[in-house]
């Protein structure tokens, strides 16, 4: 026989978190808005500057497996 939880409507530790968070610097659902407007094109941004990074890093990577390989 299965246990019946009684923690169906509790919060999960996360969200309390979350909550305690919004609760000390005063969020309010239209301040989430204009934040998620301001930021909307960000994680194209951000996963541009990543891509050039790599890009960047990848002949000196690159050169260091090849010395690797060389000694074996």
């Amino acid at each position: 026989m299965k246990k019946i939880s009684s923690h169906k409507n509790t919060s999960s530790p996360f969200s309390r978190i979350m909550q305690k968070g919004q609760s000390k610097t005063g969020y309010k659902a239209r301040k989430g808005k204009f934040l998620m407007c301001m930021s909307d094109d960000d994680h194209k941004q951000i996963a541009r500057l990543i891509a050039k990074w790599l890009d960047d890093d990848r002949p000196s990577t690159q050169a260091r497996f090849c010395k690797n390989d060389m000694r074996k």
